[in-house]
Order: structure tokens, then sequence, then C-alpha cells
């Protein structure tokens, strides 16, 4: 009783901050640049500047690489290199001219307006703080000045637009994402400490809740005399409503305790067969599929290099096509052939919507319809029927966390209403409900903390007289 009012004072007001953040994101989210927000603002591959290659050796093994354009010039984006496909020289920074041409045309694809100051030099702040930044640090900061006071981050590394945030952003972040995630930079920016602070937090909260609801559950009476609870007012309403908020708190905060894998659980382990469906091809015949690309004078924004089976084949912005620069649609029968690769098959077929395990979600974008392949061993593997891709694996650990974390942390498992306004106002009221139950337990603890401070005062205090 006494630890669980001791400790709830503290731990309770963060676990009424992880409440009340939880609400406002329900409305909002980390701000982040997609894939898809970068594709939007690339102009056509200038083929007239292409395609130099230099010296890169054309036996090495690719399996991931893009074309696309870099401030007016070609570029090949290879294992987090940067190759200039108009002099053959590898890029190894990029220009502040250059990182303002990309901001400006990024800007207009997405409609900001005004004109960015003179670019700032950032290595980390508040918004790239994260390890998914590191590969692209520094940046080119670029403060907008528009309305909207948008800052756009251009990596000097890689010439990408990382990262774009506005005053509005901003502001939601530091009422959301951040208290939600303890996520202030100077305690993110290291990792392993922050990650400590996550996991022991969540664990004490964990038995902060645990004890809670034992206390609860055995100071309720029912079967003892006519007194639901022996308490009077604002404890007896902390005690009866608490039962239900209890549980509703140990659902979130266990939840986000599994978010983090502590100490190896539900971490998958690694596996390359989704590699195997794909199989690597040299950069020569990387380079001889764009070189087809140009011959035949194909339009887009990208190329993607998409094997499958060891054969080259590009994505020309979702467009097939083969090493030569021709449309080569995947059929079914070459996808369902080339997928046997993973190993055993007990089930695969085509899905048009989401499943149990493939929808969209803060962790994963599901990209529809997916063929979807169950092996024998259980693990599911989502391949894309337009390229072959392997969208996503889901073994027996991102099984559990999908329901150790995600049912229990976003009760995103009544199909249909995820997402949705009932389920944002279910939600809404869920958290106001727990949150009103971790409160009253902070200021019922406050009160007795300091009647008990007084007391042993009142009782060192010396005698006169």
């Amino acid at each position: 009783m006494v630890t669980h009012r001791y400790v709830g004072i503290a731990v309770g007001l963060l676990m009424l901050v992880w409440f009340l953040s939880g609400v406002v994101m329900l409305f909002t989210g980390w701000p982040e640049v997609t894939d898809a927000d970068r594709a939007a603002a690339q102009p056509p591959i200038a083929w007239a500047n292409c395609c130099r290659f230099g010296e890169a050796q054309e036996v090495l093994q690719v399996q991931a690489a893009m074309v696309e354009d870099l401030a007016g010039r070609p570029v090949l984006r290879l294992d987090g290199q940067v190759l200039d496909l108009s002099n053959g020289q590898e890029v190894h920074r990029v220009s502040s001219a250059d990182a303002a041409r990309v901001a400006l045309a990024y800007a207009a694809a997405h409609r900001i307006g005004g004109r960015p100051g003179t670019p700032e030099a950032v290595e980390r702040d508040q918004w790239t703080v994260t390890g998914y930044f590191n590969k692209r640090r520094p940046f080119h900061l670029f403060h907008f000045d528009d309305p909207a006071h948008t800052d756009i981050y251009v990596s000097a590394h890689t010439g990408e637009v990382s990262q774009v945030v506005d005053a509005k952003g901003k502001v939601l972040s530091w009422l959301g994402p951040i208290p939600h995630w303890l996520y202030p930079e100077a305690l993110r920016a290291d990792t392993k400490l922050w990650a400590q602070v996550v996991i022991w937090t969540s664990i004490v909260g964990t038995f902060l809740t645990l004890t809670g609801l034992y206390l609860g559950v055995i100071s309720w009476r029912p079967w003892r005399d006519r007194r639901v609870t022996p308490y009077r007012g604002l404890m007896a309403w902390h005690h009866l409503t608490g039962l239900f908020a209890g549980l509703l708190t140990l659902a979130w905060v266990a939840s986000g305790l599994f978010s983090m894998t502590p100490f190896g659980f539900l971490e998958s382990g690694p596996d390359d067969r989704g590699e195997q469906v794909a199989g690597a091809v040299s950069l020569g015949d990387l380079k001889l599929a764009v070189e087809g690309a140009k011959a035949r004078g194909v339009q887009a924004r990208r190329l993607v290099l998409a094997p499958l089976g060891g054969q080259v084949f590009l994505m020309a912005d979702g467009i097939r096509l083969d090493g030569s620069g021709r449309p080569a649609p995947l059929t079914p029968a070459r996808l369902a052939e080339a997928a046997k690769a993973l190993g055993p098959i007990r089930h695969a077929e085509t899905i048009t919507g989401p499943d149990a395990y493939f929808y969209d979600s803060h962790d994963l974008d599901a990209v529809l319809p997916a063929y979807r392949v169950e092996l024998t061993d259980g693990v599911r593997f989502y391949l894309s029927p337009a390229s072959g891709e392997v969208l996503a694996r889901i073994d027996g650990p991102a099984k559990g966390y999908r329901w150790l974390f995600n049912a229990l942390h976003r009760f995103d498992f009544v199909g249909g209403l995820y997402g949705g306004v009932a389920w944002t106002v279910t939600m809404v009221l869920m958290l106001v409900f727990a949150g009103a139950g971790v409160a009253t337990g902070v200021w019922l603890g406050w009160r007795r903390a300091r009647t008990d401070v007084g007391r042993l005062f009142k009782r060192k205090a010396p005698k006169l007289g």
C-alpha cells in the first residue's frame, strides 16, 4: 500500500502525461517525409546527361539501387552511396546551392510557398534526432518564409529531402509524440540511455498498475457486506472506477513496454529467404538495363532495381521493365514460381484487402494488392504483384508483437473500425477515463504524503518548556 502510494506520485504523473499525449497522437504523428513524398517532387530523369558509371566495378553484386534526378543531373543511389551519372564521379558532399534546388522542387511539388533563407548547417536537432537519419547526416536546413514557417532538411550526404516540419507540426509534436515517446533531444540522442529509460519506467508503471489492481480487488466487498467499497468520497470513486481504468492502464503500459522488445523479447531473428526471391545481380547488368531504358526513351521520375530470381528488372514509376528497357509485366505464374525460393509453401494467394498482420499502421504501410505466402513453418511473406519485392515478413515474434503491442495499445483488432470516427471517439473516452483514474490516484497519494510528512516533522519537533 505504501509502495503503491509513493511510487504512484512520481510515475503516475508520467503515466498521466502518456495518456494526455496519447489523445493528441490520435490526430497527429511525428513529422516525416515518406518515399512517396520525395518521389512526387522528382522531375523526369535527364537522359541527355546520362550515363557514365566511372570506375565502378561491374562484377559488384547489387540488390538495391535507384536512378533519379539530383539538382538537374542523374544519379545512381547504391547502398548509401551516390554516383553522379553525368560524370561517373561519386558524390561525397552535396553543395548548399544544389540542396536549395532540391528544397525548392520539393516545396513546389507540395505547395509550400515562400522562399528559403540562407541554409543552416545541422548535424542533429530535435527533428532529426533518431538513428533513422544517421546515414544522411549532416543536413542543409532551409527556413521557408511561408505562412506555415516550414523547415526543409536536405541531406548534405545524399541530397535527399530528409525531414519537413512546420510551426504547427512542432507544437503538436511537443504535445503528442515527444512526451509520449520521451523524445526530447537531450535524451533521445543517446539511443541506449533512452531505451533503458523507456523500458524501466514502463516496468515500474506496470508494477504500479498491478499493485493498484490487487489492492482494488482485495478491497472490493460485495460478498462481505452491503458496502461495495470501504472508502468514501474521492477515494471511493478512485477505488471503484480504478478497477476498470486499471485494466486499460495495464493494457497500455504493458504494451508500451513490449513495443521496446525489452531484453530481446519479441525480436525477430535474421532471415535471408526474402533476398533469395530477388537474387543478386551485378552492377554491370544494372548498367546495361539503365542504358537500355535510356535508349528506349523511358520517361520516368525514378528507375528502381527490382531483381527477381537473379534477373534484372527495373520499376519505372510503377511500370516493370526488363533488362533491355522493354515493358515486362510480372505474371501471376512467374510470381508464384519465384515465391518457391522462400521454402515449402502451405498456402499462397493474392489479397486485395488488409489481413490481421498486413494493414496500415504506425509500423507498416500495407501496399495492396499483395501476394501472401504462408510457409509450413508459419512464417508469412507478402510480395508485390507488380515487382515481386518482399513487402513484409511476419514470423512468430512479429505475430506476438502485433497482438501484444498493436492490439493492446491501439485496439486495432476490430475489423473496419480502426482509424474511423467510432474508433477515435472510443479511444479518446478510454484515454480520458484511464487518465482520470491515474490523476485521482496521484492527487490522493500527494495529499496523503503531505499528511505523512507533516506528522513526521511534528513527531521530531523538540518539546518546549
